[in-house]
């Protein structure tokens, strides 16, 4: 089967980022979920277990305002897409035996998403070296699914456009959340239940 394009987009700057746990009775036993809140409206949930919970809340990584990313690619019930956050890692979270044991690492794509989202793929090894010195790294945390259904696109015939805008409508604060059972039918339940509808 033929993988399905996928479109990026970012965040040319850093946003106030505000991570909370939140209650949702839809979210599986012994799991816990967290929120993401531009300013006070939610703009993503994602499901998580209790220790990668209280690794992001804990550690600070969103002190500081963040870049958002977006990944969208065509599947029904329309555009589905993915946010995450580009945060920096210290150094410390980083080395030895620690960064191997980190709940969160599986979900963590690393720097290299920040060169693909930027459009810098072909860094130089200078610029890299740099990041290295700097005890650093960013990664992209994920923040939750979004899903903006065929009627409500803007750009049909454009799927770069379109996942401008719906990164657009996010940091505009425009998202209307969906919170009732047939979102969850419609798009065949496991985590997708947890995303809001643009």
């Amino acid at each position: 089967m033929e993988e399905l394009p996928v479109a990026l987009a970012a965040t040319d700057r850093p946003l106030p980022v505000r991570l909370a746990e939140v209650e949702d009775e839809r979210a599986p036993e012994g799991m816990a979920c967290i929120g993401s809140f531009l300013g006070p409206k939610l703009v993503a949930r994602c499901v998580v277990p209790p220790d990668a919970a209280a690794f992001l809340l804990e550690r600070g990584l969103f002190d500081q305002p963040v870049r958002l990313a977006l990944a969208a690619r065509e599947e029904p019930p329309g555009l589905q897409c993915r946010l995450f956050a580009l945060v920096d890692i210290p150094g410390d979270i980083l080395g030895g035996e620690e960064e191997e044991e980190s709940p969160w690492a599986d979900s963590v794509p690393g720097a290299s998403y920040e060169r693909t989202v930027s459009g810098d793929e072909e860094a130089p090894a200078s610029s890299r070296d740099e990041e290295e010195d700097s005890g650093e790294r960013q990664a992209a945390v994920f923040l939750g699914q979004i899903v903006r259904f065929d009627k409500d696109r803007r750009h049909p015939a454009d799927l770069a456009l379109e996942t401008m805008d719906v990164l657009r409508t996010i940091v505009q604060g425009e998202v209307s959340e969906v919170v009732d059972k047939v979102l969850e039918d419609l798009l065949g339940g496991g985590d997708s239940w947890n995303g809001p509808v643009l």
